[in-house]
């Protein structure tokens, strides 16, 4: 069994995610099972696909190419901002579906879950299955429309019914939702499935505080954490630099005491 890996990256790729691939990539070569003990059996013979500087609907298009063209029998999608079950290949595979995905939450408020519905009506107005969880199998399977491919596994076979292009970005939909829907297009019955017991992480990136940004950081922690703005307590000079020179300077009976500004 042949699978290749797909992941759209830049140029770099955050640490978190870098440490958490590896230790994916380990797994899918000598296999660690649940009881902590390596598993030749379960090892996978596995090739990666990451190009440099290409659009996300171009690379997933290029990697279902290369999966075809080089007999793969898998063609595992992992975004390059989520972090993993290391097992999470080989419980997805376990239940031998054509598109199957695990769970992972947009990054911005309100954190939509990546797994949608456009049948039902009951997601007439929000498309997003908010209540996965509930509405899932006991088997932690469930059946949808659509799904985010941040940690998703697709059969070949389902590429060979389908004709390219597989995956197009467009200003209404992403490539992922596109080719969820375009295969139900060539095969109306096709099913998609999430396994809700699948997390993923999506890193949220990093900030920075910079002299152009002060402003804007103040006033959102103030409005996050009013405590910031209450005064510090009588004697206490950890959040008071001139009292603390002061104190200093009493305790010194010194005249002038410079104080550098810590970093923080």
């Amino acid at each position: 069994m042949k699978t290749l890996v797909g992941i759209n990256n830049l140029t770099s790729v955050d640490q978190l995610a870098y440490a958490n691939h590896m230790q994916f990539f380990f797994r899918l070569g000598v296999y660690k099972g649940r009881e902590n003990a390596l598993d030749p059996s379960g090892a996978v013979d596995f090739a990666l696909c990451n190009p440099r500087r290409m659009s996300i609907d171009r690379m997933r298009n290029e990697a279902a190419k290369i999966a075809l063209d080089g007999d793969f029998d898998y063609l595992f999608f992992i975004d390059d901002d989520v972090l993993l079950p290391l097992d999470a290949f080989h419980r997805l595979r376990s239940h031998d579906k054509d598109i199957i995905a695990g769970v992972t939450h947009i990054r911005g408020y309100p954190y939509h879950p990546m797994i949608f519905n456009f049948t039902d009506p009951a997601y007439k107005s929000n498309t997003y299955v908010t209540d996965y969880k509930e509405r899932a199998e006991a088997s932690g399977l469930l059946k949808c429309d659509a799904v985010g491919f941040s940690c998703c596994l697709i059969h070949t076979r389902l590429l060979k019914r389908v004709s390219p292009p597989y995956f197009i970005t467009s200003t209404h939909q992403t490539e992922d939702v596109f080719f969820c829907k375009r295969i139900r297009d060539f095969n109306p019955e096709q099913e998609i499935w999430v396994d809700v017991n699948v997390e993923t992480g999506h890193l949220l990136g990093t900030d920075i505080i910079a002299p152009g940004n002060v402003k804007e950081w103040k006033e959102f922690d103030e409005k996050r954490y009013p405590e910031l703005l209450i005064p510090p307590e009588v004697g206490r000079v950890d959040r008071d630099p001139a009292g603390l020179i002061a104190a200093i300077k009493e305790i010194k009976e010194i005249k002038e005491y410079e104080v550098e500004p810590s970093v923080r």
